[in-house]
């Protein structure tokens, strides 16, 4: 079965967002630990380098990943 849940918030600092997605992976630890399942986030006030941080201070890390997308930056 695909499932795709989207949880949206306009509160969360860059503090919250690793606590959330920390608390989401400590779940799939402990409950789901032989299912496949990605992740995405999504917080346009962050760098890339901001993002990046955020993602690989998750614990145990994901096999895959980060892999960051910058939505409508252009140089010029």
């Amino acid at each position: 079965m695909k499932v795709k849940v989207i949880v949206q918030s306009e509160q969360l600092s860059k503090d919250d967002l690793r606590r959330f997605l920390q608390a989401i992976r400590d779940c799939e630890q402990s409950f789901f630990r032989e299912k496949e399942i990605w992740i995405s986030a999504e917080a346009p006030e962050l760098s890339s380098n901001g993002m990046t941080e955020v993602l690989t201070s998750i614990r145990p890390p994901y096999e895959y990943g980060p892999v960051i997308f910058e939505y409508g930056r252009t140089e010029r």
